[in-house]
């Protein structure tokens, strides 16, 4: 596949992603990075109490349905979901692409998932994402921001693992357990 439009968060992981991507000369268009795909903000993760690391961290997501609510401490929600659906929604006003890359984060595409599905964030807790998975999207965009349909043609598909065997946590409590590790 050839992708009329190549774009990733401004983090150097998802640079280098993208530049392997493209490594077969697979873009014909631009390629750009922006801050505006850069993942949720967490708060002082060191300050939380190791008794609620556990809860918190790994329902971190489900916060994103109450209003006023930030990422573990640090960017509210409101704030980091606007941001990047601002920036795709521009994306897909523009007129010129058929296939486009991106490279962006576990919440990032959580927001883009939700908000294509559902026209809100309501399903933001739900599409797992883990490290290096692949989604695919088609969408049918209309004159607007806003796509007519978006089909999930693969979600959450990662190469290393496909049948996910021997995951039965979520990216999140993977991280909390980490986290708890650390602390020992």
């Amino acid at each position: 596949m050839t992708f009329d439009k190549a774009i990733s968060s401004d983090y150097p992981r998802a640079d280098q992603t993208l530049e392997m991507i493209l490594s077969d000369g697979s873009v014909s268009g631009p390629i750009d990075s922006t801050p505006a795909l850069q993942e949720v903000r967490a708060g002082r993760l060191s300050l939380m109490p190791r008794k609620a690391i556990e809860a918190e961290v790994s329902g971190a997501y489900q916060w994103s349905q109450n209003k006023d609510a930030s990422f573990l401490g640090g960017e509210r929600w409101e704030d980091f979901s606007a941001r990047a659906l601002e920036w795709f929604q521009t994306l897909l006003a523009e007129p010129n692409w058929q296939n486009a890359v991106i490279v962006s984060h576990d919440a990032v595409n959580r927001v883009l998932i939700s908000w294509l599905v559902n026209g809100d964030l309501s399903s933001l807790p739900f599409p797992e994402q883990d490290s290096a998975c692949i989604n695919i999207v088609d969408i049918d965009r209309s004159q607007g921001s806003h796509p007519i349909t978006a089909y999930l043609r693969l979600l959450n598909y990662t190469p290393y693992n496909p049948m996910k065997s021997g995951e039965r946590l979520t990216v999140m409590e993977r991280i909390a357990q980490s986290m708890l590790q650390m602390r020992i």
